[in-house]
């Protein structure tokens, strides 16, 4: 496998990168051009432009094989074939992947919290011993009556990956198997990617209805994978 360059997952404040940001004392006279102020101005600037773009990523359907009555075991997953390559081809770009599942196992009593998060953090295992790489993992456990604002179609998963990964939302994309994902990367302001495994085949048919009809749809994660770094390479090419 080819080596891979890391990237942090966080940026340092502008001002003071150990314990809290300190307020600068600064003029507060409109167009204030102290040495000072200029710093702290590029600084901000900067920190900015180095916001990471991600490839969000649902699991079930995507990552691993769904079920209709939920996955509620290890013995339970299965890796959709090719998710584990694409994960490793991801790993050496500069994105930021990210997880981001509703679970809502939890919420109707069918499997605890604990249970969800440590059959999460074997796929985690897995795809990191596989070659891949995942900077952050985000799940909701309640169910749909529960009016959460993390569960998908809700933007509130994204949201707080962005925050607290220092995530650049408007150059970032979805993927993933049902409309609801692609109307929360819509709502996030993020790019979104149906594939055709888990429940993508029959959820395609409604994005035209949704608005969603403009929305690349693909047939798995390795499509997906490749139609995200080929953008991401011509929008770095026309910029230069």
């Amino acid at each position: 496998m080819a080596s891979c360059t890391t990237f942090p997952t966080r940026w340092p404040d502008p001002v003071s990168s150990s314990g809290p940001a300190q307020t600068p004392h600064i003029s507060s006279v409109p167009g204030c051009l102290c040495p000072r102020k200029r710093v702290l101005d590029a600084l901000e600037a900067v920190r900015d432009t180095l916001k990471r773009l991600a490839a969000f990523l649902d699991r079930d359907g995507v990552i691993i094989e769904n079920r209709a009555d939920y996955v509620k075991s290890w013995d339970e997953v299965s890796f959709i074939p090719g998710a584990l390559l694409a994960l490793q081809e991801l790993a050496c770009s500069p994105l930021a992947v990210v997880l981001f599942t509703n679970q809502s196992a939890v919420g109707r009593g069918i499997i605890t919290l604990a249970q969800a998060q440590a059959i999460n953090a074997r796929v985690i295992e897995t795809v990191r011993a596989a070659g891949g790489r995942i900077d952050g993992s985000y799940l909701c456990p309640h169910a749909p009556e529960a009016g959460c604002a993390c569960r998908k179609p809700a933007p509130g998963l994204l949201l707080q990956a962005a925050q607290e990964l220092a995530l650049d939302l408007s150059r970032s994309w979805a993927v993933g198997d049902a409309a609801t994902d692609l109307q929360a990367a819509r709502a996030a302001g993020v790019r979104g990617i149906l594939v055709r495994t888990g429940r993508g085949r029959t959820q395609e048919a409604r994005l035209p209805a949704l608005g969603l009809g403009t929305c690349p749809v693909v047939d798995d994660l390795p499509a997906a994978v490749k139609l995200i770094l080929d953008r991401i390479e011509s929008y770095r090419i026309t910029t230069r």
